[in-house]
């Protein structure tokens, strides 16, 4: 049984994936919950499915990018959890975990032109490009840019924009589809990915 935790956003959200399925989801959409809501997910959604953490085999987490401060409540608790049940942490890419929510939904899977974006504030987003079919393949860097500049971009590559609810279903799923591409050896040493610099800001007095 595999636990995926998404807190790239402002959906929290939990699941269980177990040979390819959903056993169960938990989420909330609300700004600045996280730290307070995460663990008590897990516990219902554990509760709810009538498992232990005992039975997980591993912890999948979004690493980003994504929001700053949920990417490390939610990467801080992947680690705790996977310290304290002594078992393995895979981190997943958010854009990565994007592209399979897309996978999911659409029913055209023959090589599509897929570009996964998230938000980055001041009119940009996050981006890379996707091949979906049977999985997910990454045909690009993660970058970062205006929204015109990948509307464009997405445009001349023909490729598909669209923006699907991002789940811990999606993160778990690819995880356990591929597990040991996301397996990290030493999670100690893992940070989200942030793909810019953190800049703290302060109201200006007038």
């Amino acid at each position: 049984m595999i636990l995926g935790i998404e807190t790239a956003t402002d959906v929290c959200s939990t699941a269980l994936a177990h040979n390819g399925k959903i056993v169960g989801e938990q989420s909330v959409a609300e700004k600045n919950i996280h730290s307070e809501k995460l663990l008590l997910l897990i516990d219902q959604l554990l509760r709810e499915s009538m498992l232990s953490k005992k039975e997980l085999r591993a912890i999948a987490v979004s690493i980003g990018p994504g929001s700053f401060t949920g990417l490390r409540i939610g990467l801080s608790t992947a680690k705790g959890l996977a310290v304290a049940l002594n078992i393995p942490v895979l981190a997943v890419p958010t854009l990565d975990a994007i592209a399979e929510s897309f996978r999911r939904t659409t029913a055209k899977r023959d090589d599509l032109m897929f570009c996964a974006t998230i938000d980055a504030k001041r009119n940009e987003a996050y981006y890379a490009f996707y091949s979906i079919g049977d999985d997910v393949r990454r045909l690009s860097e993660f970058s970062i840019a205006s929204k015109a500049v990948i509307a464009t971009e997405a445009q001349l590559k023909g490729a598909t924009i669209d923006q699907p609810t991002i789940s811990a279903s999606s993160v778990a799923l690819l995880a356990e589809r591929r597990e040991n591409e996301f397996m990290v050896s030493d999670f100690s040493l893992l940070e989200p990915l942030y793909l810019r610099d953190f800049v703290a800001t302060t109201p200006k007095h007038k």
